[in-house]
């Protein structure tokens, strides 16, 4: 994120990262069993989501769209390069559902009443499939879901030198947001690095005591 706590310009530009943040980035990819993001995300990056920098093996993609609203051309949809779950409501077209599994894409529908699935039951189902470390890339709606549900036990930020500013730019964590500072996620800080192209620090923070987490 920039200093200002943005992961994406009002124009949707989010080339933050060095180069050495980008191989950290999929170091991590390389170790976890699933990385995760939201529909958005996919939209406006077409991310592919795979270990490229780095030797190592690909994770399980994961992408929540309780609306099925993601392009069926974007690259995550590629199983030839690696597994893709996408989880999805009750209520999104099954058509579309057919539409996906016929691409090889594993499809989870969530019960529930309207595109919001329940977060909780998201990864209950993904840890029924045997993903039990997960890596939640974005974008901001997505951790806001988990945020709000205490369904984090760590944060890992790296801290770009820049300011974007505006109040339509993205921020860390999106959704509603917490109101009184009683509810508010803490966390402690356990480590931090200064990237190797010097103007960047990595910070590593865990959920404290008191805030449920999985």
């Amino acid at each position: 994120m920039s200093v200002d706590g943005k992961i994406a310009s009002r124009t949707g530009d989010s080339r933050l990262s060095c180069p050495y943040d980008k191989v950290r980035l999929h170091s991590m990819r390389s170790v976890v069993d699933g990385v995760m993001v939201g529909a958005n995300t996919v939209i406006k990056d077409d991310p592919q989501l795979t270990v490229r920098l780095v030797k190592g093996r690909n994770p399980v993609r994961v992408v929540v769209d309780g609306s099925l609203k993601i392009p069926l051309n974007a690259r995550v949809l590629d199983v030839s390069v690696a597994p893709t779950i996408i989880v999805t409501s009750s209520v999104a077209d099954l058509g579309k559902v057919r539409q996906l599994r016929s691409l090889g894409v594993d499809v989870v529908v969530i019960e529930s009443e309207s595109t919001q699935v329940s977060m909780s039951r998201v990864l209950e189902a993904l840890y029924e499939k045997g993903l039990k470390d997960l890596l939640v890339e974005g974008g901001g709606t997505l951790l806001w879901s988990l945020v709000s549900q205490r369904l984090v036990d760590e944060f890992r930020i790296t801290v770009s030198p820049f300011i974007i500013g505006g109040r339509d730019s993205v921020s860390l964590v999106g959704g509603e947001g917490f109101g009184n500072m009683s509810e508010w996620l803490k966390l402690k800080l356990v480590g931090h690095e200064i990237c190797k192209c010097g103007n960047e620090i990595h910070l590593v923070y865990r959920v404290t005591t008191g805030s449920p987490v999985l």
